[in-house]
C-alpha cells in the first residue's frame, strides 16, 4: 500500500506541478491515425498492490498500448518457452539507438522492449495461427487488467500495417537470421496488432499491479510466475524508456515502460502500479508530461526503489 500521510494532497500537487509542461513535446505523427487525438488529454491512475485506486483526469480516454505491449509478448514469450529460450533469441542489454533502428540488430536484437526485440517475443508466442495468438493475448489482457472492455483498435492497426515499412524489414532481417521460421507476415500482424491494443487508464494500471504484486492479482489469484515478473521488471528498469532509460532509473527510480500513444506504466514493486497519458511526446518517443509527473510522484510519495527508508 501507499502508505503515505495526505496521499490525495500530494497526487494532486504534483499534477498542478506537472502542468508546467502542457504544451511541451509532439504527438506522434509516424503513425497517422495516432495524431487524431488531443494533444492536451490527460489522465493519472494509480492501482496499490492492495486493490486501492486513485484517478484523475480523462479516465474514459483508451488509447492504444503501442509499445507498452511489449512486456505482454515478453511475458507470453516465456510463459510459453521459457528463458533459456527467448534469450537465445534475443537480448537483455539496453542500447543507446532509437527503438525502430536496425543498428542494434547482429544475431539478435539488443532487448525485448525495442521493436527489434519485441517482434522477436511475438514470433514465440505459441498458437496455430496469428488469430489463435491474437486471441491468447488478448484473453491475458483481460484477465491481467481484470477487465472485460478491452478493445481492438482497427483504425490504429490499419494505420500502423500501411506505415510498417520499417517494421517490416526488421522482421525480414530476423528471419534472415533464423530468429523464427514462421510466416514473416504473420509474426509482424501479431506484432502489429499487439501495439493496436486499446485500454483506459485504471485498466492498465491494474495489469500494471499485477507485476507490482509479484504476479498476483488483487482477487489473490496468481497469473504471472515470480520468475518471469523479476525478468519483466528488471529488462523495463534498464530499457523500458528507449535510450533515456538510464536517466530515468537514475532520477525516478522505478522500472517503467513507454508508449507513443502517450501512456506510460510504472511498476513500483510491493507498492503500486502508475499510468499516464499525456501524448506529447519528446525525441525518444516518451510522454513528456508523464515522465516529469512520475519523476514528482517518485520524489513526493518516495516511490523510487533505490531509497533506503
Amino acid at each position: 500500500m501507499l502508505d503515505q500521510e495526505n496521499i490525495i494532497e500530494k497526487i494532486e500537487g504534483a499534477i498542478k506541478k506537472s502542468e508546467r509542461h502542457i504544451g511541451e513535446g509532439e504527438v506522434a505523427s509516424y503513425i497517422p491515425e495516432l495524431a487524431n487525438v488531443d494533444p492536451e488529454g490527460f489522465a493519472l491512475s494509480i492501482v496499490t498492490t492492495g486493490g486501492e485506486v486513485y484517478e484523475y483526469g480523462d479516465l474514459d480516454t483508451v488509447f492504444s498500448m503501442q509499445s507498452i505491449s511489449k512486456i505482454i509478448s515478453l511475458t507470453m514469450a516465456l510463459m510459453d518457452n521459457g528463458k533459456k529460450v527467448v534469450f537465445s533469441k534475443v537480448g537483455t542489454e539496453p542500447t543507446p539507438y532509437k527503438f525502430n533502428s536496425l543498428i542494434p540488430i547482429d544475431d539478435r536484437a539488443s532487448n525485448p522492449l525495442i521493436n527489434a526485440g519485441a517482434i522477436t517475443t511475438a514470433s514465440l508466442i505459441k498458437g496455430e495461427d496469428v488469430d489463435v495468438r491474437f486471441e491468447r493475448v488478448m484473453s491475458f489482457v483481460k484477465k491481467l487488467s481484470e477487465s472485460d472492455d478491452i478493445k481492438f483498435l482497427y483504425k490504429i492497426y490499419n494505420s500502423e500495417m500501411k506505415t510498417t515499412d520499417v517494421n517490416r524489414a526488421i522482421t525480414y532481417y530476423l528471419k534472415s537470421k533464423n530468429i523464427f521460421d514462421k510466416s514473416v507476415e504473420e509474426v509482424l500482424d501479431l506484432y502489429i496488432r499487439n501495439c493496436s491494443i486499446g485500454m483506459k487508464p485504471t485498466e492498465l494500471a491494474r495489469l500494471g499491479s499485477v507485476f507490482a504484486n509479484g504476479g498476483v492479482n488483487t482477487k489473490g489469484e496468481r497469473l504471472v510466475s515470480e520468475e518471469i515478473v523479476r525478468i519483466v521488471l528488471s529488462q523495463m528498469a534498464s530499457c523500458g524508456m528507449y535510450e533515456e532509460s538510464g536517466r530515468f532509473l537514475m532520477e525516478v527510480g522505478f522500472p517503467a515502460k513507454s508508449g507513443v500513444s502517450g501512456a506510460i506504466l510504472g511498476i513500483v514493486p510491493g507498492r503500486c502500479a502508475i499510468v499516464t497519458y499525456s501524448p506529447r511526446l519528446d525525441e525518444s518517443g516518451n510522454s513528456v508530461r508523464g515522465k516529469h509527473l512520475l519523476d514528482l510522484l517518485s520524489d513526493d510519495i518516495r516511490l523510487n526503489i533505490f531509497l533506503h527508508e
